[in-house]
C-alpha cells in the first residue's frame, strides 16, 4: 500500500532541472528533489531566474507531519 506525496524541483527558464550536483539538466530524473516547499525557494534564491516546480509521485511510505519530526528531535 502507498500513496501519492508532493515533492519539488527547480527549474531555469528553459525546463532544465537542478541535480544533486548543482547544474541543470533536461534529464528529469537526476532532479534534486525537495519534500518541503520552503526548502525548495531558499535553494532557488541562490539561482536568479529559476521556479520552483510541484509534483506528486507515489510513495510506498506516506510523509509524516514535519511537527512530529521537529518534536521527535528535540526531545
Amino acid at each position: 500500500m502507498g500513496t501519492m506525496v508532493t515533492r519539488y524541483r527547480i527549474e531555469d527558464e528553459v525546463g532544465r532541472v537542478l541535480t544533486d550536483e548543482g547544474f541543470f539538466s533536461y534529464e528529469v530524473d537526476d532532479a534534486l528533489i525537495f519534500r518541503s516547499e520552503e526548502a525548495a525557494i531558499e535553494e532557488a534564491a541562490a539561482f536568479p531566474g529559476t521556479t520552483v516546480e510541484g509534483f506528486e509521485r507515489w510513495s510506498a511510505f506516506p510523509d509524516f507531519p514535519l511537527s512530529i519530526a521537529a518534536e521527535r528531535s528535540a526531545a
